[in-house]
This record gives C-alpha cells, sequence and structure tokens, in this order.
C-alpha cells in the first residue's frame, strides 16, 4: 500500500513500531494506509487493505450499523467516535477491538483515523463485556444522538449520556426503565406509537421501524423526537432487546412549520396580486369596450342603416350586415358585463347574481335557480361581493364548457358569522379522486376563497353532478 499521507520518515517509523492498528480512510470510508499492527489484527497484508472499505473487516453481521457510519463519514458529520468493535479476521476469526475513529481536516480536505487495539485475550470468558460489544457497537451513534438499550427479558436499562442531555433526565428518572419512555410519550401519540410497536414485535421479519413523537422534557415541555427501533431476536424470532436511537427534531420541524407559514402567507400575497391586477386589467378593458369599440359600431350601424337606401348597394346584404352586427353589439356588451359587474355597488350582489343567472338561463338554456330568500348582504365588503360574484360566474362558465348541464341551483345563507355559497349542478360530474383533476376555473376559485382564508368543498362522481361549496367568516 502506497502511503500518501504519512511521508515523513520518523513518522513512519514510529508507526511501524507500535502495537496499536492504525489506518487512514479517505472521505468515502477506503483505506489509504495501514500499518503493520493493522495488518496483523486483521490479517490482511497492506496490498490486499488499500482503497478496501472498512466493512472488509467490521461485517454487517457483527451489528455495527454500517450504512449509518457511511452517511455520517461521508457528510463530515462524524468527528470522534470510540468503542468496542468486532473485527472479522481474512481468516474469518473474530477478534474484540478498542476502536476509535478520529477525523482529519487538511488541504486535500477530510479523511479519518481508524485505530484498533486487540483485546480480545483480555475480555476471554467475560459474558458481560462481549455483550457490551454487541450493544455499543450498534450504539455507535452515541456521539450525535440519545441511545438506549432494553433487555426485555430482565427488565434492565441501558443508556447513554444524550440521553440525559437531551431530555434533562437524571439517573434515577430512568431507573423506571421502559415504563419511564411510555409514560412519557404525548398522550396523543402514545396510542399510535405502542399500536405500532406492538404490531412489529410478533413478526420476525421486522428489525427496525422508525416513528416520529412528542415526548415530554423533564421540565415538561414536549420535544418532537424521531426515533430508530432496532429489534434484536433471538435464534427463534422472539424480540429480546430494542435498541432506540432518539433525535430531536424539534427545531427542524419549527423550522418546517415557518417555512410553511410564510409560503402560505406569499401565495395569499401573489394569489391577492394577481387577482388585482386582473380586476384592474378587465375594468380597463371594459371602459375600452364601452368607450370605444361599442361607439365606433353604433356608429357603423348608424351608418349602414342609412345606406340601405342606396341603390348601389343591394338591399339583402344590408340587411344582413345590419342584423351581424347587432349581435356584435350585444356579444360586445355581455363581455363587458363579465369584465366589469354592471353596478355591482348600488345594484347589490343579489341583483347581480340574479342577473348574471338569468342571462344564462337564456343564452345558454340552462336553468339556474339563485336562492338567496335568507341572506342578508349588509356588512358585506365590496371586496366579499366582488369575490362571491366572480366565484358564482367562473363556476357558471366551468359548467357551460364542461358540465353539459340542464339545471343549477346557486344558495347563499349566512349565519353565525359564517357565509356559505353552494353551488349545484345536474351534470356529467367528474372523479375527484383523480390527482390534478382541477382545472383552472377551480383554481381560481380556490385562490380567491384563500384570499380570505375560507375553505372550499366539492361533492361529485362520474354522472351524478358536481357540487361546489364555499365557506368563509364574515
Amino acid at each position: 500500500m502506497t502511503d500518501h499521507h504519512f511521508d515523513h520518515n520518523e513518522t513512519a517509523i514510529l508507526l511501524a513500531s507500535i502495537n496499536v492498528g492504525v489506518a487512514r480512510m479517505n472521505a468515502d470510508s477506503r483505506l489509504i494506509y495501514a500499518n503493520p499492527a493493522f495488518c496483523k489484527i486483521t490479517g490482511y497484508s497492506a496490498e490486499e487493505l488499500e482503497l478496501q472499505h472498512y466493512s472488509l473487516f467490521i461485517k454487517e453481521h457483527d451489528n455495527v450499523e454500517l450504512d449509518y457510519w457511511d452517511a455520517l463519514l461521508r457528510r463530515g458529520k462524524l468527528e470522534k467516535m470510540t468503542n468496542l468493535v468486532g473485527i472479522t479476521t481474512k481468516d474469518n476469526k473474530k477478534v474484540i477491538c478498542n476502536g476509535a475513529i478520529h477525523q482529519m481536516k487538511d488541504i486535500r480536505g477530510i479523511s479519518y483515523l481508524l485505530i484498533i487495539e486487540d483485546i480480545s485475550e483480555k475480555i476471554s470468558g467475560d459474558k458481560t463485556l462481549k455483550e457490551n460489544l454487541v450493544r455499543y457497537t450498534i450504539l455507535g451513534k452515541a456521539t450525535v444522538e440519545g441511545l438506549w438499550d432494553w433487555n426485555m427479558k430482565t427488565g434492565q436499562l441501558y443508556y447513554n449520556n444524550n440521553v440525559k442531555t437531551l431530555l434533562g433526565y437524571n439517573d434515577d428518572d430512568l431507573e423506571a426503565g421502559f415504563e419511564w419512555w411510555k409514560a412519557n410519550i404525548h398522550p396523543d401519540d402514545k396510542e399510535k406509537v405502542l399500536d405500532k410497536i406492538n404490531a412489529a414485535l410478533p413478526l420476525p421479519n421486522i428489525t427496525s421501524l422508525n416513528n416520529e413523537y412528542r415526548f415530554a422534557s423533564k421540565d415538561g415541555t414536549y420535544k418532537i423526537i424521531a426515533d430508530c427501533f432496532s429489534i434484536m431476536r433471538s435464534a427463534e424470532g422472539q424480540p429480546v432487546r430494542l435498541i432506540v436511537s432518539m433525535q430531536d427534531f424539534t427545531e427542524q420541524r419549527n423550522l418546517q412549520k415557518q417555512l410553511a407559514e410564510k409560503e402560505a402567507i406569499y401565495r395569499r400575497q401573489l394569489a391577492r396580486t394577481v387577482l388585482d391586477t386582473q380586476e384592474n386589467e378587465r375594468k380597463k378593458l371594459a371602459e375600452e369596450l364601452h368607450d370605444n369599440v361599442n361607439q365606433l359600431l353604433g356608429v357603423v350601424k348608424l351608418y349602414i342603416e342609412h345606406s340601405i337606401t342606396n341603390e348601389n348597394i343591394r338591399e339583402g346584404l344590408l340587411k344582413k350586415s345590419n342584423q351581424y352586427i347587432d349581435k356584435v353589439i350585444e356579444e360586445l356588451r355581455n363581455l363587458s358585463k363579465n369584465l366589469s359587474p354592471p353596478l355591482l355597488a348600488e345594484l347589490g350582489l343579489e341583483h347581480s347574481i340574479t342577473s348574471l343567472a338569468e342571462a344564462i338561463s337564456e343564452v345558454q338554456h340552462i336553468s339556474v335557480i339563485v336562492d338567496m330568500l335568507d341572506f342578508d348582504e349588509e356588512g358585506l365588503t365590496e371586496s366579499h361581493k366582488l369575490m362571491l360574484y366572480r366565484i358564482v360566474q367562473e363556476q357558471l362558465n366551468n359548467i357551460i364548457k364542461h358540465a353539459e348541464a340542464k339545471n343549477v341551483e346557486i344558495n347563499f345563507r349566512k349565519a353565525d358569522e359564517k357565509l356559505q355559497l353552494t353551488i349545484k349542478d345536474d351534470g356529467k360530474g367528474v372523479d375527484l379522486s383523480v390527482e390534478n383533476n382541477e382545472g383552472s376555473g377551480l383554481r381560481n376559485i380556490r385562490n380567491r376563497i384563500e384570499l380570505y382564508h375560507g375553505t372550499i368543498g366539492m361533492i361529485s362522481s362520474p354522472g351524478n353532478g358536481f357540487t361546489l361549496k364555499v365557506e368563509f367568516e364574515v
């Protein structure tokens, strides 16, 4: 193995003379140096170890969570770790070592020192130390998480200092063992968490599971805990131990909540800006249609009417042209009404909605019934009225374009400081279970109601019509 980092003779001589195994790993956990003692302990030569991953001699079946180690090492999150570690030699023998990993940084980036000392002879026949080997190799997460190990047969609970640091408990508090953990889960989360564990324990194929829940600290405040349960089983598949890592996710979840709230505010502001811009553009266009287009077409119509008497133009063509121009003027008037509700403030919401319904009933041959008998629009702001008008207008346009409906019912109710609007049709309906089955019209309605912190509900299925329900506080 080429020594890429230890290039000073003094260092090389020193490492060659000590009985402690020393290796250096790159950021990918692959060996780039191993001293003679390291080679002796593992049974591999320096050449055989070159650029090998440490999983060559630290096996998954020795209960080391290699995926977790790798993740920490790759992210540079494992700065220092010391614990017992099992080594599987080249000839498949088991060696118990004191192990340590130290992070090193230089101009070439991050690397790691892996140090091992063979203590197999020292602990030979010592059952407790052998059990600790299993425990602490799994609990190698101790540098970053709170961990505890519950022996289900003896009831003993082992834990690291981070459990106490994380939650504020002392040794006396933890005497209760597993019952301590159960007792401090938030009441609203306890049933879900325990049910998940109880369902997993009888199943031999399940060896791990994850939970997220609120857990009481010593001071009575709750932290959001993300945990990982490792279920140790007997040869028969029976659970004998639970080894649990606990990670404090409170800050992360709070940040996520804050981001979600800011995003919601941003969306509302954006939607309001878009809708305000739309309203301004609609008003501007309505003014131009009324002041310019309608007047010009009216003049043209007058000219054509007078020209009917002109012998140079065929009478039948003029009459037909006159009819078409009348239609154009009427269409433009309707468009103008759609773009800017006529005299909404003066006539009121009820009259404007009723007029819209009558116009659609006449032109589209759809029966539109408006029920506002028990509705009092007093107290509604002009923005409220405009929003409701636009929702009705938008949904009626949706019905005309897509529903193939014959009947529409529009119902307004106001009670207990809440306004309810229901629009129901007998059209072909939609399958609401299909993702993204919401057109631009419904999205516009949703954006409008969100500005007022309202709610929107839909009831529909193919062949059974469509019901839109809107509710917000006034």
